[in-house]
């Protein structure tokens, strides 16, 4: 993350605690990551922060990751597994069900007239 970057993340997290009148030592009990590691983040200095803290981070303080996912030029959605990868290991689905799964997530897309039309191949990691 750049140096600008990592100070607009910095400034938002801070900004958003200090609406919701909290401590560092509040949001990192809400949010499970240490109140350090979000004092750091806060002045810019937390280096390459992974996704899951920042989401968790977001979350607490009700701020859209994707809100974050700008700022960070997307590392964040970049960062995420792959459809297959996800429902595999979270669920263990089988194959044929993520299948299904797919074709759902393909139809809802199809039916959402703001977002670009784009197929769950677009999502899929190629099977080992």
């Amino acid at each position: 993350m750049k140096e600008k970057e990592a100070h607009e993340l910095g400034r938002l997290v801070k900004e958003a605690r200090l609406a919701r009148n909290m401590s560092l030592r509040d949001l990192g009990t809400l949010s499970g990551v240490s109140y350090r590691w979000i004092g750091r983040l806060e002045h810019g200095e937390s280096g390459a922060p992974t996704s899951s803290k920042l989401t968790r981070v977001a979350e607490a303080l009700s701020l859209s990751p994707e809100r974050i996912d700008r700022i960070m030029d997307g590392q964040i959605a970049n960062d995420l597994p792959q459809m297959r990868t996800y429902f595999r290991a979270k669920y263990r689905l089988t194959p044929s069900e993520i299948t299904q799964i797919e074709e759902l997530f393909d139809q809802v897309r199809r039916n959402r007239p703001h977002t670009p039309k784009k197929k769950a191949d677009d999502y899929r990691q190629q099977p080992n």
